[in-house]
Parts: structure tokens; C-alpha cells; sequence
């Protein structure tokens, strides 16, 4: 089999590099992105808004094996168009919601193509392609959606500045269109012939939960991986509020969440620059423990809060290279055969810690403050690393 080329010349990796940042920000980063202004303009509690958000995580966790089934029976080409269809119907939509119960449902639809779009799907189709080398491929592809905040943040901010929410919607949803739809259209069908000419078509057997759930190796590697992402969204969607309670000026809190992007993808470049000659097991294991690092630098930011820097570099490049690493590591534990559904039962795991951490996280705050969420977003990827040490070789 020849050799994939650089990303910078392979048609089908650098589509999807421009349509994974663009369908990123329209449906995923659009949320926190917009999420005060439908707050201010509904009079709705964050609770009940934020709320949305971790129901759509959680149906695009519950589609993602499914997905991934129809990846492994050579649909990608089909599944694609459709979810990114589905999610320009959403978009509309969300333009037109006026009572809570609307929103959920808009954003339980969005989090379905989640599933057909986002990450999980593309590289289930990438792996599908490429096997041993889709590692370059997917770091590619990451490396660049890591902008994809970059994009929605400034451009949401623009728009509804200029025209209100609504119009940020519509210009998102009208770059979906432009340039989501024909980008996947195309990459997905060339990969597709790729694996058919690589390899027939391969359905795993049995009932996809069921089967992936009992293979050697699926405990350790999803529940280390799921440990992780829950740590990590308690982070996230608690780091100003965990800054400014451990006594952190509100200028250094801002400049620390918004070094995290940066060292994302400065992770990213690192990963890339390495080659697969780097064990992935390795470096997920270093990722792992890197997040509990930074959870230490966040707790010990009371004492020094200029830390928060080192909270903020260490989560950064923690979390810029799992997003890398889970699909990579999942391959070499599960096999290629059926690894669509293997990937995303993988995944599914990790989405549902993610929509739980923030309510979650939220509790534990109230009944036992701040210092019993760090020690516990300490411990989670500790754990994690714990169980991934169990895979097999």
C-alpha cells in the first residue's frame, strides 16, 4: 500500500480539516459561544440553559456506536451529507425557539449530528481508510478544527454585535452550507474508496454494545479515557469560578482560560512533529498524568495564583493530545475490524462523563467547596491512567 502523502497534500485530509472546524463552531462552540445571549433574552437560569448543552452530549454519545456501525458498512459517503443536512435544519431552527422546552429539543437533534459530524465519525472514516496510518491523518484534522473557538468566539461576537444572535446563527449555518456540505461530500466518498480498495467491507458481529463492551481491553481503555474527559469538563466549565474562588485576579483568570486554545494545539504541533514513531499508549499515559498536573498547579494557585498559568499550559497540552490519542489507542486495543462501533462505544463513555461533570461538579462544589472538586479532578485522570496501565499489551 503506498504511503499516504503530507496532510498539506492529501485532498481528502485537508476537507476534512476545513469542514471540522467550520461544523465544530457552528454546533458545538456556538453553544458557549451564545449561551448569555439566549439567557438574556429569555430570562432563562444558566442551570436550565446549560442544561441543553448536556443533553445534546448525551445523544450524540448514545448515537455514536450507531454511527459508528454505519461507518463500518462503507456509509460514510451517505452519512455525512445527511448529518450535515440535519444540522443546517437544526441551525434554522434554533433561530426559532422561544420556550425552553423548544431549545432542548433543537439541541438534542444537534447532538444527534454531533454524531454524524463531528470527530468520532471522521475518524471512524479516516481509520476505516487508513488503518496504521491514519494517526497522521486525525492529528492533522485536529490540528486544525483546534481553531474552531477560534472562529466561533469573534465571529458569534461580530455578527451579534452587528445584528443580534439570530444573524450569528444564520452566517454559521450559511458557511455549513458553502463549505461543510461539499467538503464532506467529498472527503468521505474518496475514503470510502480508499477502504474498499484497501479491504472489503467488514461488519462486526453481534449487537454493537453488547459485543464491544466484552472484548479484552474495552473497560480499561474506555473508563480510562471516560475518567479523564470527566475531570477535565469539571475544569472547564468551572475554571473562572474555581479561579476567582481560590482568590485569583480577574485579568490573570482571563489570560489563563485563554492560554488553554494555544497550548491545545501546541500539544497538537508537538504530536505531530514526534511521527508515530512515539508509542500512543505512552503519550496517552503522559497526557493523563499531565491533566492531573495541572489540576495540582490549579489547587496550589491559592498560595501563587500566577500557577494558573501552569494550570492553564499543562490542561492545554493534556488535552490537545487525548483528543488525538483515543481513536489511535482504541485501534491498537480493539482491532480495525468493526472499529467504527468500537470507537464509538469508546466515545460514548467519555460524552456522557463530559455532559455529567459540569452538574456534577456543580453539587460537589455546594456541599464541599472547591478544594474536594480539585482533589477530585486530581484523582480522576490518576485513575484513568490507572486503568489504561491495564490494557493489554
Amino acid at each position: 500500500m503506498t504511503p499516504a502523502p503530507p496532510a498539506w497534500r492529501d485532498p481528502p485530509v485537508l476537507a476534512f480539516m476545513v469542514a471540522e472546524t467550520v461544523i465544530w463552531a457552528a454546533i458545538f462552540y456556538s453553544f458557549p459561544a451564545l449561551v448569555l445571549h439566549w439567557q438574556g433574552e429569555f430570562g432563562w437560569s444558566t442551570t436550565g440553559a446549560m442544561g441543553a448543552f448536556s443533553l445534546a452530549l448525551a445523544v450524540q454519545g448514545l448515537a455514536a456506536p450507531h454511527v459508528g456501525r454505519l461507518i463500518d458498512r462503507g456509509r460514510a459517503a451517505t452519512g455525512f451529507p445527511l448529518g450535515t443536512l440535519g444540522a443546517l435544519a437544526g441551525l434554522a431552527a434554533l433561530t426559532q425557539v422561544s420556550a425552553l422546552w423548544q431549545f432542548y429539543a433543537v439541541w438534542a437533534w444537534l447532538g444527534l449530528m454531533m454524531g454524524f459530524t463531528l470527530y468520532d465519525a471522521t475518524f471512524s472514516t479516516v481509520t476505516r481508510a487508513r488503518g496504521a496510518g491514519a494517526r497522521r491523518a486525525i492529528t492533522a484534522i485536529t490540528l486544525a478544527a483546534g481553531f474552531a473557538s477560534t472562529l466561533a468566539y469573534p465571529l458569534t461576537a461580530a455578527v451579534t454585535a452587528a445584528a443580534g444572535w439570530r444573524a450569528a446563527i444564520w452566517v454559521l449555518a450559511g458557511l455549513v452550507l458553502v463549505l461543510v456540505l461539499p467538503l464532506v461530500r467529498f472527503a468521505a466518498a474518496r475514503l470510502e474508496a480508499e477502504a474498499q480498495a484497501r479491504t472489503p467491507v467488514e461488519v462486526a458481529p453481534g449487537a454493537v454494545a453488547l459485543s464491544v463492551t466484552r472484548r479484552p481491553g474495552f473497560w480499561p481503555l474506555a473508563g480510562g479515557f471516560a475518567l479523564t474527559a470527566f475531570g477535565s469538563a469539571i475544569l472547564l466549565s468551572h475554571m473562572l469560578a474555581l479561579m476567582q474562588g481560590l482568590g485569583v485576579p480577574d485579568g490573570l483568570a482571563v489570560l489563563a482560560a485563554s492560554t488553554i486554545g494555544p497550548a491545545q494545539v501546541a500539544g497538537r504541533i508537538v504530536l505531530t512533529l514526534a511521527g508515530a514513531q512515539v508509542a500512543a499508549r505512552r503519550v496517552a499515559l503522559g497526557a493523563f498524568l499531565t491533566l492531573a498536573a495541572a489540576s495540582v498547579a490549579m489547587g496550589a494557585a491559592t498560595a501563587l495564583p500566577a500557577l494558573v498559568l501552569v494550570f492553564a499550559v499543562a490542561q492545554g497540552l493534556g488535552n490537545g493530545v487525548i483528543s488525538i490519542l483515543r481513536p489511535v489507542v482504541t485501534r491498537e486495543v480493539m482491532g480495525e475490524a468493526g472499529f467504527g462501533e468500537s470507537a464509538g462505544a469508546v466515545a460514548r463513555l467519555s460524552l456522557f462523563a463530559f455532559a455529567a461533570a459540569p452538574g456534577l461538579g456543580a453539587v460537589l462544589a455546594d456541599l464541599a467547596g472547591y478544594g474536594a472538586v480539585i482533589a477530585l479532578c486530581i484523582a480522576a485522570p490518576l485513575l484513568g491512567a490507572a486503568l489504561l496501565k491495564r490494557l493489554p499489551a
